[in-house]
């Protein structure tokens, strides 16, 4: 069973096991509102339970529950049971709970006893930061106003149930089991049974039967100093024999003293640990770099540590069989470049076979750029061309050849090409051939050894041969629509067109001869357009008319078949889409509630996750990444 799906039972169970009481979220006032909250010591009064505890006297003692303690780590483990009464048991999952009442901080994480994580969510008392641990995605909202009572004590109303108001914000058995004031609301009765020990802590164990019921719904191991739930077993709401589910403490401590870290974003993925934090299993090894080549290549990013007092930034590279997550990342390697990372950054731009990146960056006081290329061999970088700004570079098709667009600074711009050894570096819209109304161009690609240039001025788009800059026009009439975006073979040029309040996604051939509507998209832009390697499908990102809406992440085949929504970010921050060389994997970087990272998607299932490597931290920006083909 899900194990959401099995919390949301097990809570379900519990509002409803008294018929359908009437749930209230708004604060009930304390029992005795003129006697001080907390005045007794906190977890080490004598027991308030013992077997000759009365029913009426276990209800007050598991609704006052929340005074007898101001902090309370726990640690435990949850098990369902088939419904059909088998005795085969489910998955066994474990949850850790840090809860700090004075200042309405807490913290869970939750998984598999096995190790495998799913869940955090953690509050430091404004926020509430949830992450899933699988995909990586998280959010933040801001923690509700509670009400001025941190030991909350409701008031006893039979048909009425008011949940533990931090317990809201938590939503999970052992976060439920702090607060037993939730089971104590219902109409029924408490019998005690036996006085047990459970986390090395006294209990009384004790059945609650529903007042129309024979059998009892539950059975309980309340702590009998602070009423705390440490053993739990669920029998269902109608009552009966069999055990549907049971929940277990096996450790508790009261009254630790919480690090301010526990509660905020983690620097690394969280992991079961003590009460201080600290990880109480070994992790997997580290896996080593492997010398054979990986079949995924390699992805390549930045890394940022965006301290303003200490800011640096590196470049590094992980295997591509990593980040698509068939197996544990060794540690990033980190890559030196000729130059200082202190100005804005764009990806690494590879070459059709992978052999070679290009990549503009400033080299001086951030006007003067250099064009280089990468060498991932022996990671050497050699300068190809200067200007004061130079737009990341379009490889051609047969990886000869480069095209960027310079800037002087004072509003002029050209676009040039140059061979990838350094030679022949030839300003493109300087030709004599193009027409003068058309400047400034844009660079809109390649189409086998000819580059595309689209005029400003004229709306005319051109092709260009590189060797000797023969210029014919592409179309004969003005373009007057979205960039072009030309397949892996340049058979088509993909384009998006707007119109009245839908956008289209379109393929074109270059003679015009072919023309196709992919898909439509009603109140949304789409940008960036990104073909696979072997040009049968596209992916794109769009973003509707409201940022406030976020991002989603689409594929769909070149024929406009099998459209698939395949991620959302609710950011509007998505940058980098590429496919990896096998088509197989989208990788991009995104902004959530931890900070920026790279995420990758698996196209065949859909899954997705955040991409997790042992020396990097999640404090730190993930930015740019490309994948080598």
């Amino acid at each position: 069973m899900h194990r959401s799906l099995i919390l949301l039972i097990v809570f379900s169970l519990s509002l409803s096991a008294c018929g359908m009481p009437k749930i209230s979220f708004e604060i009930a006032p304390p029992q005795n509102p003129d006697e001080p909250v907390g005045a007794a010591p906190y977890a080490t009064a004598e027991p308030s339970l013992s077997l000759r505890s009365s029913s009426e006297e276990i209800r007050r003692a598991m609704l006052e529950s929340a005074t007898t303690w101001q902090s309370i780590w726990m640690d435990g483990t949850f098990v369902g049971y088939p419904m059909d009464g088998s005795a085969t048991p489910g998955p066994v999952l474990r949850e850790q709970v840090w809860i700090d009442l004075p200042t309405s901080r807490f913290r869970l994480v939750s998984g598999y006893v096995d190790g495998q994580m799913e869940k955090f969510k953690a509050s430091d008392g404004i926020a509430v930061l949830e992450m899933n641990l699988q995909t990586g995605q998280s959010q933040s909202n801001p923690l509700p106003d509670l009400g001025p009572e941190k030991h909350f004590v409701p008031a006893y109303q039979p048909g009425s149930i008011y949940p533990q108001p931090l317990w809201g914000q938590m939503e999970t058995t052992l976060s439920l089991m702090a607060f037993p004031s939730d089971f104590a609301q219902s109409e029924g009765t408490f019998k005690p049974l036996a006085i047990e020990l459970v986390a090395d802590r006294e209990t009384l164990m004790v059945e609650w039967t529903y007042a129309s019921n024979d059998f009892p719904s539950w059975r309980m191991w309340l702590d009998t100093k602070t009423a705390v739930i440490l053993k739990m077993q669920n029998f269902g709401k109608e009552g009966a024999e069999t055990i549907q589910s049971e929940t277990v403490v096996n450790q508790v401590i009261y009254e630790a003293s919480f690090a301010d870290s526990l509660f905020r974003a983690p620097a690394s993925p969280p992991q079961f640990s003590d009460v201080t934090g600290n990880p109480v299993t070994s992790s997997e090894p580290v896996p080593t770099a492997s010398s054979d080549p990986d079949p995924l290549r390699e992805v390549y990013f930045f890394v940022s540590d965006h301290d303003q007092e200490k800011e640096t930034t590196q470049l590094v590279r992980v295997p591509g069989s990593c980040a698509a997550g068939l197996r544990l990342c060794p540690e990033a390697e980190m890559i030196s470049p000729p130059f200082d990372l202190n100005f804005g950054l764009t990806q690494l731009v590879w070459s059709p076979s992978g052999d070679a990146a290009a990549f503009s960056y400033p080299v001086g006081d951030g006007f003067r750029y250099g064009l280089f290329l990468f060498d991932p061999g022996s990671q050497t970088w050699n300068s190809l061309a200067e200007f004061n700004f130079i737009d990341p570079p379009v490889w051609s098709p047969d990886g000869n050849w480069l095209a960027f667009r310079v800037q002087d600074g004072d509003g002029s711009e050209e676009i040039f090409a140059v061979h990838r050894d350094g030679s022949q570096l030839t300003n493109l819209s300087a030709s004599e051939n193009l027409a003068s109304e058309g400047h400034p161009y844009m660079l809109n690609g390649w189409i086998s050894n000819n580059v595309i240039l689209r005029g400003r001025g004229n709306d005319m788009v051109y092709l260009v041969r590189v060797e000797d800059q023969l210029v014919r026009s592409l179309f004969d009439a003005p373009w007057t629509k979205s960039d072009l975006i030309p397949s892996p073979d340049g058979y088509f040029l993909a384009y998006a067109e707007t119109a009245e309040q839908n956008t289209v996604l379109k393929l074109l051939t270059p003679n015009g001869s072919t023309a196709r509507d992919l898909t439509s998209l009603q109140n949304a832009s789409i940008f960036p357009i990104v073909w696979s390697p072997d040009g049968a499908s596209l992916a794109f990102v769009s973003m509707a008319g409201d940022p406030a809406h976020g991002q989603d992440v689409y594929v769909i085949g070149q024929d406009g078949r099998n459209l698939q929504q395949i991620y959302h970010s609710d950011s509007a921050s998505i940058n980098g889409l590429i496919y990896s060389p096998d088509g197989r994997y989208l990788l991009f970087q995104d902004d959530d509630a931890t900070g920026r990272h790279i995420f990758t998607i698996d196209l065949s299932t859909p899954q997705q996750r955040m991409l997790q490597v042992p020396n990097l931290s999640l404090d730190w920006w993930w930015l740019a990444p490309s994948w080598r083909k």
